[in-house]
């Protein structure tokens, strides 16, 4: 009987730890749904951050044509002042950007500060990132440091959309 006992409470233990780890935790709302729900935040995956690490690496090696693997044929890329480009218009302002920046001797470097990727829905795939970088801008006359708060929609390791927001970093001493 003794034994019966144990394997019950043992069983019954089992039983509740395995439910209590088996909720996925959800949090907020959102209204990115494209059926008119209203899902939560779930955690999303390192492999949707490993893409955005890519995103790094290629934009900092400037290894545009590498952007292809990353980047779907259809992706659409929303800058700060609401214009949209194309992977190709991207890739074409950054080569055009990185040929300006060298015949004035000017430097423009981004550091990848941290990112984060939450899933709507886990069962439809499809995470969103958002990742934080600073970047600053050195030529012989001025220096500029900025955050830009990028967020990717990723699908199957593609970037889909890239929204970029900036925000100037402002030095209070120069200020005082």
């Amino acid at each position: 009987m003794k034994q019966i006992k144990q394997v019950l409470t043992l069983t019954i233990i089992a039983i509740f730890l395995v439910s209590c780890n088996s909720q996925e935790r959800s949090v907020g709302f959102n209204d990115w749904s494209d059926d008119g729900k209203e899902y939560k935040f779930h955690l999303g995956t390192e492999s949707s951050i490993d893409v955005v690490k890519e995103f790094d690496k290629l934009s900092s090696g400037k290894n545009y044509d590498g952007m292809n693997e990353i980047f779907s044929d259809t992706t659409v890329i929303t800058y700060q002042n609401g214009q949209k480009a194309s992977i190709q218009d991207f890739i074409s302002m950054n080569v055009r950007r990185d040929s300006i920046l060298e015949a004035n001797d000017a430097k423009l470097n981004w550091d990848l500060l941290r990112a984060f990727s939450v899933d709507i829905d886990p069962t439809r795939g499809g995470e969103h990132v958002n990742a934080m970088f600073m970047g600053k801008y050195e030529d012989s006359e001025v220096i500029n440091t900025f955050y830009a708060n990028l967020w990717f929609y990723i699908i199957d390791g593609k970037i889909i959309t890239l929204n970029q927001y900036n925000q100037d970093i402002i030095d209070q001493e120069s200020n005082d």
